[in-house]
């Protein structure tokens, strides 16, 4: 597969948000794929540039013509000072014909074209081949909007903001895929310009956390000597000169160093240029201006907190992501931590009132330094390591070139773990069904690759195997990767009956339903001595990911599982249904039913002391939804047959900060 990325900035050197996503992005698609970046300086003087940045990831590197950049100088000039050069792109860059000419070759070539930013769009639009080509968004932020906010007002900034309004929307509209950053600018992409969240996959920005190694306790102090930094305890802040990171840095200088004397503060890169200029700062502040990659390493390795008071912005922000590769504990607004979702606490978020207070606490207590340390590396490398996302958005292309124009009504969606011979059988209760029009995704996270991989099962059939474990991220990349208009969820050791993706497929002609509950059969229901699976008696109430169906656009918009509730996870597949009843109707089939083998209580994780724990999660379902816990709660009653039960919920609960309502508590 070649993909062509296309934008007007240099990858090499990485350094800024916009350059280290191009790189993490598009450095590793997997085997067999090409990528090819065509970009540009947005400065004069450097010259043509080819070059290999990873085995698969070419940057062909164009200078602009001078015309372009006298033309792009009195456009500054028109809009009050404001840098507009990527912003008028669009209607300047005829000038710069060799840059324009590069383009179109590598669209020509490619099976994947990706705008990397809506700059170049309009003026490549006409050499798209929309009958065989994949096009693709790659949007760092909701430019139109993020444009609107920094030029609008300032003379010409007005008209050159509805340009990047204009090219924005008409890229959207055409491309095959939108990658957004986060959960809310998919929101707004969605409002805004009227694009439905089907068409919209995250790929998170991310750090490139296996080149990450912590420093030693010498190696730190040595670091600390040479910076002649004393003995107080480092909190780092690091960003780029743009607007919303010089407004953190103005925040860091005037308010957080004064609230927190104790604390020695750094502004690491462009973010510290305005501090840098003012008359005075606080002894306390340092500002270190642009850092090398061997600079910024060493201040990541000695600061004790990483700091975010990020108040404005959009897209999420790369400085917390390296934090948390780096193990560094982490303070942010929740504007900074937007996008971020981690499976267990791994920052603390606060505003700007209590933002100094926290930062002080942390400071002085190791233990919670150490715990949100591992917590934040952990996640970073779960779900945020650069070199995951690279190949999962390198098999989200793949997927749909091979898939190009072929999209199925159903998505059936698989995740398994150390179950094949289970697996190779549900295959062929699939292979079996009566409705014919769905693909088969198996996200396998098992030790080693399932040996019937490449069996001919009769299906079109996708199969991913992951180091990550977690039904919740197995579940959330299998419908990533799904291209259906329903996704149909079931588990590796279920038994389909035969028709049933054709019994559910009638109730989806009501646009109003969003999903189908399907029954789960199971036996042996009143035996102690197995688990049972089954939701008969509890239709409508505590739906279950061995039978459930959700449009792909509803799935979407609700940000499909939260991982939150993973680890162990339980409760994600309840969430996620009462969270799409609140966009419409989710009716009960019994016509479309499974079978759900029961599990015997010998083995060890089936125990009722193994399962117990997974009760933690209680408290973080009622803490979503109150009301409708509650009717759950009384209406399972765990506690008559599982002695565990209070003792979970209540650690639950102290975990995920839920004051329990008395009716919750135990008697006595």
């Amino acid at each position: 597969m070649r993909i062509t990325i296309l934008d007007m900035q240099p990858i090499d050197p990485p350094v800024g948000g916009g350059r280290l996503r191009l790189l993490g992005l598009y450095h590793g698609l997997g085997e067999g794929h090409t990528a090819t970046y065509v970009g540009s300086y947005d400065w004069p003087g450097p010259g043509f540039r080819d070059q290999m940045l990873s085995p698969t990831l070419r940057e062909i590197m164009v200078p602009l013509s001078d015309a372009h950049f006298l033309a792009a100088k009195k456009q500054r000039e028109a809009a009050h000072g404001k840098t507009v050069i990527d912003s008028t792109f669009h209607s300047t860059a005829h000038l710069s014909p060799d840059y324009v000419a590069a383009a179109r070759r590598a669209v020509a070539e490619a099976d994947v074209v990706v705008f990397s930013h809506p700059w170049v769009y309009p003026l490549v639009q006409d050499s798209l081949a929309p009958d065989r080509q994949v096009v693709v968004y790659d949007a760092h932020n909701v430019e139109g909007l993020l444009r609107t906010e920094l030029l609008d007002g300032h003379g010409a900034g007005t008209e050159i903001a509805r340009g990047v309004v204009d090219a924005e929307v008409r890229l959207c509209r055409s491309a095959d895929l939108i990658l957004a950053c986060s959960h809310e600018d998919r929101l707004l992409f969605s409002r805004l310009y009227d694009i439905s969240p089907a068409k919209i996959r995250l790929a998170a920005n991310g750090a490139f956390t296996r080149q990450q190694h912590g420093a030693s306790d010498t190696e730190r102090r040595g670091i600390r000597e040479r910076l002649k930094l004393g003995s107080r305890p480092v909190a780092f802040f690091l960003g780029s000169h743009y607007a919303p990171n010089l407004e953190a840095a103005q925040f860091i200088a005037a308010t957080l160093s004064r609230q927190a004397a104790d604390v020695l503060f750094v502004i690491g890169g462009g973010a510290g240029d305005e501090v840098r200029k003012a008359a005075s700062r606080p002894p306390n502040v340092i500002v270190t201006g642009g850092l090398s990659e061997d600079d910024k390493r060493d201040w990541l390795a000695i600061a004790d907190i990483g700091i975010n008071p990020m108040f404005s912005g959009s897209g999420t922000n790369i400085k917390m992501l390296e934090f948390m590769a780096y193990g560094l504990p982490v303070v942010t607004t929740k504007v900074g931590a937007r996008g971020i979702e981690t499976a267990e606490p791994a920052f603390v978020v606060a505003d700007a009132d209590n933002f100094a207070a926290a930062v002080s606490r942390l400071a002085a207590e190791a233990p919670a330094r150490e715990a949100l340390s591992k917590a934040a590396r952990i996640e970073a490398d779960r779900n945020y390591s650069w070199e995951r996302i690279s190949r999962n958005v390198g098999r989200l292309f793949d997927h749909r070139c091979r898939n190009r124009g072929q999209a199925p009504f159903f998505s059936v969606v698989v995740p398994t773990y150390e179950r094949h011979d289970h697996l190779s059988r549900l295959m062929e209760r699939l292979a079996s069904q009566s409705c014919r029009d769905f693909e088969v995704i198996v996200v396998d996270q098992s030790s080693q690759p399932w040996p019937d991989r490449d069996k001919s099962f009769g299906l079109s059939l996708t199969y991913v195997h992951t180091d990550v474990r977690g039904a919740v991220p197995a579940r959330n990349l299998g419908a990533d990767l799904a291209g259906g208009t329903v996704i149909a969820f079931t588990d590796d050791d279920c038994e389909p009956g035969q028709d049933w993706l054709t019994a559910a497929r009638p109730l989806f002609d009501d646009p109003g339903v969003v999903g189908v509950e399907g029954l789960v059969l199971s036996d042996r229901i009143d035996d102690p001595d197995w688990r049972p699976v089954t939701n008969e008696g509890f239709e409508g109430m505590a739906f279950m990911t061995a039978n459930f169906f959700i449009r792909m656009e509803t799935f979407h918009a609700i940000n499909g599982f939260d991982p939150m509730f993973d680890n162990p996870h339980f409760r994600e597949d309840t969430d996620l249904g009462w969270r799409a009843l609140d966009v419409g109707s989710i009716p009960f089939s019994h016509e479309a039913w499974v079978f759900h083998p029961p599990h015997a209580r010998s083995i060890e994780r089936e125990s009722i002391a193994e399962r117990s724990r997974f009760f933690e999660k209680d408290a973080l379902l009622y803490r979503k939804h109150p009301d409708r816990y509650l009717q759950l709660f009384w209406r399972e009653c765990q506690w008559r047959h599982n002695p565990f039960f209070w003792a979970y919920l209540r650690r639950g609960a102290e975990k995920y900060g839920v004051e329990l309502p008395e009716e919750m508590k135990p008697a006595g």
